[in-house]
């Protein structure tokens, strides 16, 4: 079959490799239909990925929606799923879990097969009315509605989010369903003009009671910190490189007592939340997915974005 292989940074390679099979009992193989690009992917492109890839060469892509192959049913599936045994898992910090890794990978290829330590618990049919490509917007949405949780979001916050990538409107969605106010800073134009479609309006965050950091960049984690008002909540939602170091004000966390607070992944409680706030309708999902290319094109289109960029759909 056909499949994208990651060698390292600005290496990823279309070549033929051996249909997967089950191994164990539980096992699903899975028949691609669409899989998605997304910023972690375009991250873990540029420079590799501290969690989400295994060592090169590495299967790549874990946003999709397939067709069981033993079933015919039509499916989505996250990328892990807790072991719910370990000390993490006792604390309810799935997100920590000791065995959550290796993370699934493989979703730009023809077939991919979800183990079964995953199938058992983060395996979803689809509604059938859903199109395939909002269904395969599970897992970053599960991110999203994490996140939110974790930021402690009350009706009526002022909630600002830097950033206006798929996830940053998908962050905007998920706080104004938690009934706060999402205000999106920053950004270009285009993306900009849809915010308000995904229930945000448009400021430059200052004073907001929550700030949420969805660009993925030192210079973002630092405005986070200026911008929340005194006692706010700043969460550290955009991944860094592994090596950085961010000089936080101490000044603003101890004597104006700002929480700061990172999120990361998604448990299975949020997996099925997400596939329910898509079949919902609630906002227009769909208008995050604004290109469509074969396994051929990813590696030029995460290389070289066009400036109308979110996401694409990549159909094998």
């Amino acid at each position: 079959m056909k499949a994208l292989v990651f060698y390292g940074s600005g290496d990823l390679r279309l070549e033929d490799v051996p249909k997967p099979e089950p191994r164990e009992d539980g096992d699903v193989l899975v028949e691609v239909e669409v899989a998605l690009t997304d910023g972690t992917d375009a991250k873990a492109f540029a420079r590799g990925h501290p969690v989400l890839l295994g060592p090169p060469p590495s299967a790549f892509g874990h946003e999709f929606c397939g067709i069981n192959v033993a079933t015919g049913q039509r499916i989505v599936a996250a990328n892990s799923a807790p072991c719910g045994v370990c000390a993490a898992c006792g604390r309810r910090q799935e997100t920590l879990c000791e065995n959550l890794q290796p993370l699934l990978n493989g979703a730009y290829a023809e077939y991919l097969l979800v183990p079964a330590r995953i199938a058992q618990t983060n395996l979803l049919r689809v509604p059938p009315a859903m199109p395939s490509e909002v269904a395969a917007l599970v897992e970053p949405l599960a991110c999203c509605l994490r996140g939110v949780e974790r930021a402690g979001i009350a009706a009526g916050d002022r909630v600002a989010v830097l950033g206006l990538g798929p996830i940053g409107l998908m962050l905007c969605a998920c706080i104004a369903d938690a009934g706060g106010k999402p205000i999106g800073v920053g950004g270009r134009a285009e993306r900009r003009a849809i915010a308000p479609a995904f229930g945000a309006e448009l400021g430059d965050g200052q004073g907001a009671d929550v700030v949420i950091e969805a660009a993925g960049t030192e210079d973002a984690w630092l405005a986070a910190i200026d911008l929340v008002r005194p006692g706010g909540t700043v969460l550290a939602f955009g991944g860094l490189p592994v090596a950085a170091r961010v000089p936080v004000d101490a000044y603003r966390i101890h004597y104006e007592e700002v929480t700061l607070r990172g999120a990361f992944h998604h448990t299975p409680r949020h997996v099925r939340a997400a596939l329910a706030f898509l079949a919902s309708d609630a906002y227009p999902f769909e208008r995050l997915i604004t290109h469509r290319v074969g396994l051929e094109g990813v590696a030029g289109l995460l290389a070289d974005p066009p400036r109308d960029y979110l996401k694409a759909a990549v159909i094998p």
